[in-house]
């Protein structure tokens, strides 16, 4: 292989020549170019992060920022999620309140109606921007909304408060006997067991009586136990204010049921002989906070003379 260089003035030339040895070392050379050009590439194709490529210019930024938004509202619509469900359980809960008071207070439940939305309107307002609030704004007026439904919730909860109040008062102070008629057959206290013949503690008193007459509630209250329980036979518990529980034993029928709200008189079972016991009676518990207390401190002066309609009965009997 040989190469003729021309000079400008045309007038001269020359040749120079290659060697077998000098083309090999060429051709090597190439050689080597190609292959590290391709593995290079080929680099680059399997793992682009080794050799990243330059950005577009202002491409990036704008994919940043539409992530960075993406992100923003996605969280946006997380935090109304949970106001919106904050908020839901408290309109339940004002709905739910205010139907108690409308009954109390005996109002008409088409004109006080809370699960329809109050009657509202006025003129039409159009606007360039309607519709078009941020989230950020539907935030804010929601945090403000559930500020107002708290304060109202507070105000319902006082009228609630005084409501129950007023009916406690009436209705749950604990007094009176828990027969109709009938008379004391056994005291609180230390007596001889009527079945072992031994001295042992009677936690309540007993009020004998004409099998089937009423059994009534001392208090207001709402019923814990209604039905067998073991010694005293079908029982009645109730739970009343100030930690305090009553109990009626040895019934022939139970009248109530468990959950039950029932007011101070109310017949809650019949007189019998059911469970450990001699004859017809009721045998009557009062508790507070589980411990057993003495029920003359509620009842009065106890004694065993005849009262009501059980004086004719009971003398026949015996």
């Amino acid at each position: 292989m040989s190469l003729t260089v021309f000079p400008d003035d045309r007038h001269h030339s020359g040749r120079f020549g290659t060697t077998a040895s000098q083309r090999l070392v060429s051709a090597a050379l190439l050689f080597c170019i190609a292959v590290g050009a391709g593995v290079a590439l080929g680099r680059i194709w399997t793992d682009p992060a080794t050799y990243p490529l330059s950005p577009v210019p202002g491409v990036a930024a704008e994919n940043a920022e539409v992530l960075a938004i993406r992100q923003q509202a996605e969280h946006q619509i997380a935090a109304l999620t949970a106001k919106v469900a904050s908020l839901q359980a408290q309109v339940n809960r004002l709905n739910m309140v205010g139907e108690r008071l409308i009954d109390a207070a005996d109002l008409s439940a088409e004109q006080f109606n809370l699960r329809q939305p109050p009657p509202m309107g006025g003129p039409a307002q159009t606007t360039s921007s309607q519709g078009l609030f941020e989230v950020t704004d539907m935030l804010q007026r929601m945090s403000e909304l559930e500020q107002d439904l708290v304060h109202e919730q507070s105000r319902f909860s006082l009228l609630e408060s005084l409501d129950l109040n007023h009916h406690i008062g009436l209705n749950s102070q604990l007094s009176g006997r828990p027969v109709l008629a009938g008379y004391l057959s056994s005291a609180f206290g230390v007596r001889t067991d009527p079945f072992t013949g031994e001295p042992a503690i009677h936690q309540g008193v007993d009020f004998a009586g004409e099998e089937g007459s009423a059994v009534i509630a001392t208090a207001g209250g709402i019923v814990t136990w209604a039905g067998e329980r073991f010694g005293y036979g079908r029982m009645v518990e109730i739970e009343h204010a100030g930690g305090y529980r009553t109990r009626y034993a040895h019934a022939k029928a139970v009248n109530v049921q468990i959950g039950q709200l029932v007011d101070k008189g109310q017949q809650v079972a019949t007189l019998g002989n059911t469970g450990r016991s001699t004859g017809p009676h009721v045998h009557y518990e009062v508790l507070r906070n589980g411990k057993q207390m003495n029920p003359q401190a509620f009842i009065g002066p106890l004694n065993n003379r005849l009262y009501g309609s059980a004086r004719t009965a009971l003398r026949s009997q015996h």
